[in-house]
């Protein structure tokens, strides 16, 4: 059976309030008493998470960060920002990957209020928005990176995805192109979602029909973006331009392009959602629409420390895209 706070307490003959008190604030405690703890811990193997879940503070300096896909760049540049802000203010960071599936994202919800995070940065993969709640019920702040959580009173830092979208569509129309598919990600997602209507607004606007068989819809993760690419690529009427709305389903849209042997962009026109280091150096390199990932997550980590520090208020920050054009779109032949 393993040992408790207060059986630590009776063994060493001091209080508990003592113990988290030398273990949390040190310099609180007389260096004697703390040195007597650290080798009580030590000595009969108690685990210092279990002081954790005693104490009944959020000063735990831990950030939790929920991301969706590690491997994807766009997100392992948002940990890295939230890293370095984090590590110059003396927090540690928790990550978890939620692998883009809703059930990882619970367990990682439940593994921050059992280590008793100080603040959460949720990058959403659709998981139980009642038990997010249970987060702002515990008084723990969060904020919504990239995609949002659905909770009310949130912080939120994302990018104009519609924006985005629209500066895309509108960059292959003005090529002259009239057949212009997508490659949307899930429905169920916010930033999915308004990529999306973006794409859509912008061909109304311009008065370009879309075939309901010219929007395939992925899972954001690279076998999805193949596998939908290859169905654009089986109709009667290809299309001669496409859209893809992350950088893993473009991966896999180039994946099923080189397969069938389709020159870019002299048979197709191709333009991606965020500028992976690889983009530019693919061949011919990607047009694509670029995120300001280092300052999204810069920003959640600022907003994440300033409402740990009881800061109040809740704010919607929406970042600007950018088309960076490239060789991969040219006129259709």
């Amino acid at each position: 059976m393993s040992m408790t706070l207060n059986d630590l307490a009776t063994r060493l003959k001091v209080s508990t309030a003592t113990i988290s008190r030398a273990l949390s604030k040190p310099e609180t405690v007389a260096p004697d008493t703390r040195k007597r703890v650290l080798e009580g811990v030590r000595r009969y193997g108690y685990q210092l998470n279990g002081i954790a879940r005693s104490l009944r503070t959020q000063q735990t300096r831990t950030i939790g960060i929920i991301v969706p896909d590690i491997r994807n760049p766009f997100f392992s540049a948002i940990v890295k920002a939230v890293e370095d802000v984090a590590r110059a203010n003396d927090f540690t960071v928790l990550i978890c990957n939620a692998d883009e599936d809703g059930r990882n994202e619970e367990a990682a919800v439940r593994l921050f209020l059992d280590r008793q995070v100080s603040g959460v940065i949720h990058c959403s993969a659709g998981g139980n928005v009642q038990l997010l709640a249970a987060l702002q019920r515990k008084a723990i702040p969060m904020i919504d990176l990239d995609r949002r959580s659905g909770l009310k009173h949130v912080d939120t830092v994302e990018l104009d995805n519609a924006l985005g979208a629209l500066l895309a569509a509108n960059h292959l129309l003005s090529l002259g192109h009239k057949r212009v598919a997508m490659i949307s990600g899930p429905h169920h997602l916010s930033n999915s979602r308004n990529r999306l209507n973006g794409f859509r607004k912008a061909l109304r606007e311009a008065d370009i029909p879309l075939p309901k068989e010219y929007v395939e819809f992925g899972d954001f993760r690279e076998a999805s973006g193949r596998r939908a690419a290859e169905k654009l690529l089986a109709l009667s009427e290809r299309p001669t331009a496409l859209f893809v709305a992350n950088n893993e389903m473009t991966a896999g849209a180039l994946s099923a392009l080189r397969e069938q042997k389709i020159k870019i962009p002299d048979e197709l026109s191709l333009v991606g959602f965020d500028d992976a280091r690889w983009a530019q150096y693919s061949d011919p390199p990607l047009t694509i629409v670029a995120q300001p990932t280092g300052a999204m997550g810069k920003r959640a980590a600022e907003l994440l420390l300033a409402r740990i520090q009881n800061e109040k208020g809740a704010t919607i920050e929406v970042f600007p895209p950018a088309l960076i054009v490239r060789a991969s779109t040219a006129p259709p032949r």
